[in-house]
């Protein structure tokens, strides 16, 4: 018997169909309803036509874009064995489709659907019982987690949000990782995130748990009145599938956003890429892959801009031999500061000295988060090894970038307590 297929909506707005083709099962079909618009195309990349688009052997990128993975992924199909024996990945997008990064949604039925539980975030914040409480989010929120990912994470609506009939959607990310291989990784996001702000790098707002083994996001793809913003990653504008994250170049992302980006946000987004990128390599951030560079708007015909940056952490001080995600001038290695400044002024079309300003913000960001670091080395004693190898990693960054570690002042941390 035939899988019934999905109907996929933009916004609140019925965009079209995804559905298994009839003549081969292993292609799946998308097709744009009659009349729909161009505002309500479904992808940057896939603008409305009356032709199918099709994909074989899995979905197009921006299906797949949030398909769970890891612990999450596995939780899921566990769950749905019985009843989904085959369990595809056109099975698993109905399953958290109606609950998703971003302005996509889907569901089988006509109408969208869209009712996370709510939950107490400050019970999350300050929780220190003995029970697993990321266990009991994962079994209660997986079915509304369409979030991609290694490390195990949840979508969660916060119990404050305003309860609506229009808006009962997620708003935040709940993150937890394995203490045994990624000790305090959810401080590290959290310190090097901090660090990348005071670069001035746009980033998403991060809160760590009491008991430091969870990190809480607050979406920025979703405004203050519920309404969800199209966010793609460039994955999905490299027309890649998501285990093509690692492919690529730091430059070939550079043109790719000029492509996408509108013409009045594009100055903008060049510098906030180019300090993006020089961040993560002065901490030593050998994750920063396709996946985690994004362009967010309302509509594909309103402004298209850069993402802030998320998922930033220092991958070094667990991998101690790791490179770069992408190549940059055609390798992996960390860059030299001469490599680096031509990456930046190709980018950004500046002068050498005010590209000379840019990685100057980028060492203060590296300072910050080195101060951060130490206070919360001090602050709790358990993480004192971690601490130290932290701030070695972005010593190492610095000098390898002609810097000396500055002594800013941290008397507000989120980090020490």
């Amino acid at each position: 018997m035939e899988k019934p297929g999905l109907n996929v909506f933009a916004g609140d707005v019925a965009a079209g169909r995804l559905e298994r083709s009839e003549r081969e099962p292993d292609t799946v079909l998308f097709t744009y309803r009659e009349h729909c618009t161009p505002a309500q195309a479904v992808s940057l990349t896939m603008p409305v036509r009356t032709d199918q688009y099709d994909a074989s052997g899995g979905l197009l990128p921006i299906f797949e874009m949030n398909l769970p993975e890891g612990a999450l992924r596995e939780r899921l199909r566990l769950r749905f064995a019985k009843a989904i024996p085959e369990f595809d990945d056109l099975d698993l997008l109905t399953i958290v489709g109606a609950s998703q990064i971003g302005r996509l949604r889907y569901s089988q039925q006509a109408q969208l659907r869209q009712e996370v539980p709510a939950q107490d975030l400050e019970e999350i914040l300050t929780y220190r019982g003995a029970a697993d409480l990321f266990a009991y989010l994962l079994d209660r929120f997986a079915a509304y987690s369409g979030i991609s990912g290694i490390q195990p994470k949840v979508l969660i609506r916060d119990e404050k949000a305003p309860d609506t009939l229009t808006d009962r959607g997620a708003t935040h990310i709940v993150k937890t990782y394995d203490a045994a291989e990624y000790p305090e990784l959810a401080a590290n996001e959290l310190i090097c995130t901090r660090g990348a702000a005071a670069a001035g790098i746009p980033t998403a707002n991060l809160t760590l748990s009491r008991n430091r083994r969870l990190l809480v996001a607050e979406r920025f793809d979703r405004r203050p009145d519920g309404v969800y913003l199209g966010l793609e990653d460039f994955c999905v504008l490299e027309g890649m599938r998501s285990h093509g994250r690692y492919e690529g170049s730091y430059e070939g992302v550079a043109r790719r956003m000029t492509d996408f980006v509108s013409p009045a946000a594009l100055r903008q987004a060049r510098e906030q890429y180019a300090l993006m990128v020089a961040y993560s390599c002065a901490i030593e951030n050998g994750d920063a892959h396709l996946k985690n560079f994004a362009v967010i708007y309302e509509t594909p015909e309103r402004e298209i801009r850069l993402a802030p940056a998320f998922d930033i952490v220092s991958t070094t001080p667990y991998l101690p031999r790791d490179t770069l995600a992408l190549t940059l001038g055609g390798t992996k290695r960390f860059p030299s500061r001469d490599a680096l400044l031509r990456l930046m002024r190709n980018v950004t079309s500046k002068s050498l000295p005010a590209t000379v300003e840019l990685l100057d913000r980028v060492a203060h960001g590296v300072s910050v988060a080195m101060a951060d670091a130490r206070l919360y080395g001090k602050r709790h004693a358990s993480a004192r090894n971690f601490a130290d190898r932290l701030i070695e990693v972005m010593t190492r960054g610095l000098d390898r970038l002609g810097y000396e570690p500055l002594q800013p002042s941290v008397t507000d941390s989120p980090v020490a307590g």
